[in-house]
């Protein structure tokens, strides 16, 4: 089993999510801001997050996913979540959705924290292909994963999505080959 270790970067702390968090992943997945990027069903109660959080730590208990949750060094404030899942489609493929706290939104927290997960991914998980999906109007996501060495693979509509969907793909030749010079 891969185990998830605190990860420390400059102003955040990458842990494991826990079943107390839900109250914190509650307050961010009620906000429609925040969500209308996400292709996830609507969260009404406290409960729901509940099963999100059972299914993220059954997922990973068999090495399907790998919940992050992320804090402020400073604050010690709940700030998001960086969840890493097998891809469905692609059994040598992970990829990952990002929830932040609107609060800390334009802040660098996506940008700062998604190295420390590609190394994640590549050096732990050992997949081949980590894959990020992000709603066409996403612009802002979409920077940071160019930013980060993903490519721009394909864009396609999702039945139930109000827009198309692009799909950024990094594989682990890629990456291991750009570390090492």
């Amino acid at each position: 089993m891969i185990t998830i270790n605190e990860i420390l970067t400059d102003r955040f702390i990458l842990r494991q999510v826990e079943e107390q968090d839900n109250e914190s992943i509650f307050e961010i997945l009620s906000d429609k801001q925040t969500t209308k990027y996400l292709n996830i069903k609507e969260i009404k109660t406290i409960d729901d997050v509940d099963e999100i959080i059972k299914d993220y730590l059954e997922e990973y208990a068999i090495g399907n996913k790998f919940p992050f949750a992320i804090i402020n060094r400073k604050t010690g404030r709940f700030t998001g979540v960086f969840l890493i899942k097998l891809d469905l489609y692609d059994p040598d493929c992970f990829e990952f959705t990002v929830y932040i706290k609107r609060d800390y939104w334009n802040q660098g927290t996506y940008s700062e924290v998604l190295p420390y997960m590609i190394d994640f991914a590549f050096y732990n998980i050992k997949t081949s292909n980590f894959r990020g999906f992000i709603m066409v109007s996403n612009r802002s996501s979409a920077k940071v994963l160019k930013k980060c060495g993903f490519f721009l693979e394909k864009t396609f509509f999702v039945e139930g999505l109000p827009e198309k969907i692009e799909s950024y793909l990094m594989t682990r030749e890629e990456y291991i080959s750009k570390k090492n010079k």
